[in-house]
């Protein structure tokens, strides 16, 4: 029974070290994709998004900032407006997986095609969710290019993600 506990352990350990050291990663490559991304930045704050109808976007995009205590990044505020369609939450694995289902979803960027691979090389115990959110990322009419900047104001409803006809 220790043995089992021991492995165990020592399993949840190389875990926690994986997932520090590939957040930090993740964290540090998103600092330098900023400085590559082209288009203006939204210059909003999330007392700003909170400031619109509760029904909104906008709302919901400053609720979500607001509970994960971040801030909109420059020229990256969409990437969270995606967190709130596709229900992925932001955990390293589930950044990943969130990457797999934009792709699926026709998104291309060197940012994602270096987050798959990241998953497919760290994260092997989390592959099915990979294959499974590029399947649901297929599935769905694009949500990557759209202009969310201008639709704040729309209810959260008119962007529930809708299935391909």
């Amino acid at each position: 029974m220790t043995n089992i506990y021991h492995k165990a352990s020592k399993l949840n350990f190389i875990y926690t070290i994986r997932e520090a050291l590939i957040g930090f990663g993740f964290k540090l490559s998103s600092h330098l994709y900023i400085l590559f991304k082209t288009g203006p930045a939204w210059n909003i704050r999330v007392e700003q998004l909170l400031a619109y109808p509760t029904d909104s976007l906008g709302f919901s995009l400053g609720c979500f900032l607001s509970q994960h205590e971040f801030e909109p990044q420059p020229h990256c505020e969409n990437h969270d407006i995606f967190h709130i369609l596709t229900g992925y939450s932001t955990n390293t694995a589930q950044e990943i997986a969130m990457q797999y289902w934009l792709w699926g979803n026709g998104k291309r960027s060197i940012y994602s095609a270096l987050a798959m691979f990241v998953g497919i090389m760290f994260y092997p115990d989390h592959y099915g969710l990979f294959v499974s959110s590029y399947r649901k990322g297929t599935w769905h009419i694009a949500i990557h290019n759209i202009d969310y900047k201008n639709k704040l104001s729309l209810p959260i409803s008119n962007f529930k993600i809708k299935l391909k006809s």
